[in-house]
């Protein structure tokens, strides 16, 4: 089906070729100023050996050797369709227009050079046209597969953010259910703090960018709200440093790496921690994350887990090449710092 629209858009852009050059064909052969029917029956006849050689040339040569990067073959073709242009414009005057035309004595006035000469300006007149189309059917095409590839990125952005839901929500809710019991004033701030949170994620889901200061903003409230779930909430230390007035970054991305602090952090010891830093500098932003981590865990379950490959795709489609991720595994202690640009 596509194979005959381009065959079709490509025959009718040589119809209106041929159609030009027999307009002016007829204005050269003409030469009393008034188109007699001689004058179009000799113009016929003209362009039958240039119809025949550049047809050859735009319909099998360019599309068999071409096109197909098989150039000695077209080099050879194209040196025998050229010296077929005089056998064919004496066929077309000496034995078709006895044929066509027997009340009609036409002869043909140009010689082999001639012809020639007239051969090789049609097939570069032809061949202009050809490349043209070409050119912009390739540019079409381009355009479409980015078009195309734009929209998946956009569709694939989505559904990886669709992924970064509030893993902690029911615990948050079971958190903020035992403070309403015991009719604790937390319990208004903590259901504020998670709706805050559930409105940022439904309503910034599907930006490009978002203010990195509502961004903070959203992981404040994530730490706040898992920090009254530990019995020793002073051992997570959540900071920030620099001016991040008018900074944006993609949404719902730095959340992974502060979720997987306390995911599978060990605060059980005198020294455990959860560290999580965020600094603006003049060059971008930096995440660094810290904690101490389960003894006996997978290691490989820790370092390789689906939020973080999450994490590391949504990088590179937000941010191509323009970022960096360092992740340090120890026996007792997972650094990770991230260094992204924010607009």
């Amino acid at each position: 089906m596509r194979f005959c629209k381009l065959f079709n858009k490509k025959l009718l852009m040589y119809l209106v070729f041929w159609a030009a050059s027999f307009y002016a064909g007829l204005e050269v052969f003409s030469r009393t100023g008034d188109i007699r029917t001689i004058d179009v029956i000799y113009t016929f006849l003209f362009h039958v050996p240039l119809v025949i050689i550049v047809s050859l040339h735009a319909f099998l040569l360019i599309p068999n050797y071409l096109a197909k990067s098989r150039f000695w073959l077209y080099g050879l073709t194209l040196i025998v369709l050229l010296g077929m242009a005089y056998p064919a414009y004496n066929f077309s005057f000496l034995l078709l227009s006895d044929w066509l035309f027997p009340g009609y004595y036409l002869v043909g006035v140009y010689g082999f050079i001639e012809v020639t000469g007239f051969a090789v300006l049609y097939l570069i007149l032809s061949s202009t046209l050809e490349f043209g189309r070409s050119w912009f059917e390739v540019l079409r095409s381009r355009n479409k597969i980015a078009e195309l590839e734009s929209e998946k990125r956009v569709s694939e952005l989505k559904a990886l953010r669709a992924q970064v839901n509030p893993h902690f929500l029911f615990n948050s809710l079971n958190t903020i259910y035992s403070e309403a019991l015991k009719k604790s004033d937390k319990a208004p701030a903590l259901i504020l703090k998670l709706s805050d949170m559930l409105r940022y994620v439904v309503d910034k889901m599907d930006q490009e960018q978002v203010l990195l200061e509502e961004e903070i903003e959203y992981l404040t409230h994530f730490v706040d709200l898992h920090k009254e779930r530990l019995n020793e909430p002073d051992k997570v230390h959540f900071s920030t440093e620099g001016d991040f007035s008018g900074r944006k970054i993609a949404p719902l991305l730095l959340i992974i790496f502060v979720e997987n602090c306390f995911k599978h952090a060990d605060l059980t010891d005198e020294e455990a921690l959860i560290s999580i830093q965020i600094k603006q500098e003049a060059k971008g932003l930096i995440l660094h994350c810290k904690n101490t981590v389960y003894e006996k865990g997978n290691k490989e379950e820790k370092t390789s887990g689906t939020g973080l490959q999450n994490a590391k795709r949504r990088l590179d489609l937000a941010y191509g090449g323009s970022y960096s991720l360092d992740i340090n595994q120890q026996e007792n202690l997972y650094e990770l710092t991230l260094k992204l640009g924010t607009g």
